[in-house]
């Protein structure tokens, strides 16, 4: 299985029997026949990983395909879940094809370079969707809570260099990684003297704070982000239409809500996914009783299968949730020609504001005194009510 630490994949079986093996820097050990094993354990979990990969892979390149391709999808919000689609390809093609290959073969067989950069490109693309996932959800927060004042700066291009930015933080972040992963031998019965890929970090203490703070930037501090900004989210989705009913039609309330809870589903998803092979991790680093008993094993496979197929699950998701991610889908499909929306149907926050200046000036024209008074303030600030719905609603009606 893949040995990263930092992405919190390291092989348990290593550490379990050090007590019985024999390390040394690897020579010529990768060019020792390996026997041809026989166990199901080494057919049934890459046949597992083989099918989420593939659902995994085609499911996030329908995402990118639909954000790229259609003009109506390119949003702020969709250009951070286009985002977050690359991500988790990239951490599909990094890791579950090594990993399917290790349960197959007794020993790697990739090489010393290989071991650095896959494991490095884990922890990075790992790294990549979570800090991606806290930026979808601080896009949320400033479309719903604060729709008006975020205009200045949620723009397609502040999006695109957000990601950009996710990334080269991402790559920085990782960099201790190919610094320590090495090629050790070890004898494992039956296969005889084999060769793995792990880190060889200079203390116990290093190893565990290094744990930790995968951990830490990989899980719980992300989370946290997301949980900030989502609590404020759901409390305005819930009482944001409940006085202006006639102002804005319910189905398209009901459309700015499925938007921001089909993101908070990604959310909740990556959190229960991931959570119980983080929750073993810790465990088997800060435990000192520590056994490679079967029910731990067999716990270990279930938590990696269920963090490599939250790749796969976030397609499903859109196609689930977001009404426009299926028709351009079906489009996709039926090989029409994608609709470009006309100048005339984009709403935007300049043409909006001629309008409400021209009823603002018939109102003045044709009122007079108090009353003429009283009634400019009220239209004035039920058109700034209904100008802050609409652009919400046009942002939840373009999302996936």
């Amino acid at each position: 299985m893949c040995t990263a630490n930092v992405t919190n994949f390291d092989n348990l079986t290593e550490e379990s029997l050090n007590s019985s093996c024999t390390k040394d820097t690897v020579g010529v050990a990768a060019k020792l026949p390996l026997p041809i094993p026989m166990t199901w354990d080494n057919y049934v979990p890459p046949a597992i990983f083989a099918l989420i990969f593939l659902i995994g892979v085609a499911g996030n390149s329908l995402v990118i395909y639909v954000v790229a391709f259609f003009r109506k999808m390119q949003t702020v919000t969709n250009f951070y879940l286009c985002n977050l689609a690359v991500t988790d390809m990239a951490f599909l093609l990094c890791c579950v094809p090594f990993t399917a290959i290790q349960y197959a073969m007794p020993s790697w067989i990739f090489g010393e370079n290989m071991c650095k950069m896959v494991n490095y490109m884990m922890q990075v693309t790992v790294q990549a969707t979570c800090l991606t996932l806290a930026a979808v959800s601080v896009d949320r927060y400033c479309a719903i809570v604060h729709p008006m004042s975020s205009l200045v700066f949620r723009r397609k291009r502040v999006a695109l260099s957000a990601s950009a930015l996710i990334w080269i933080v991402s790559f920085l972040m990782a960099v201790e990684v190919p610094m320590h992963y090495r090629l050790v031998e070890w004898n494992w019965a039956p296969y005889g003297r084999q060769t793995i890929c792990r880190p060889v970090r200079p203390s116990k203490d290093y190893e565990k704070g290094m744990m930790i703070y995968t951990v830490l930037s990989t899980y719980f501090i992300p989370l946290a982000i997301c949980l900030v900004c989502c609590v404020p989210i759901i409390y305005r989705l819930w009482h944001r239409f409940d006085n202006v009913s006639a102002l804005v039609p319910r189905d398209n309330a009901e459309k700015t809500r499925k938007s921001t809870f089909m993101v908070l589903g990604v959310i909740v998803l990556f959190a229960l996914c991931w959570l119980p092979n983080h929750v073993i991790n810790l465990w088997w680093h800060s435990s000192s009783n520590k056994q490679l008993t079967a029910v731990v094993y067999y716990s270990k496979f279930v938590a990696m299968c269920l963090s490599y197929s939250n790749s796969a699950m976030n397609p499903f998701v859109y196609a689930i949730v977001g009404d426009s991610f299926r028709e351009c889908i079906k489009q996709a499909f039926s090989k029409k020609k994608h609709p470009r929306p006309s100048s005339g149907t984009r709403l935007t926050r300049q043409n909006m504001t001629p309008q409400m200046d021209s009823r603002f000036l018939h109102c003045n024209m044709s009122g007079s005194g108090e009353s003429g008074s009283s009634t400019k303030i009220q239209l004035f600030e039920s058109m700034n009510i209904k100008i802050e719905k609409q652009l919400v609603v046009v942002e939840a009606e373009s999302s996936v």
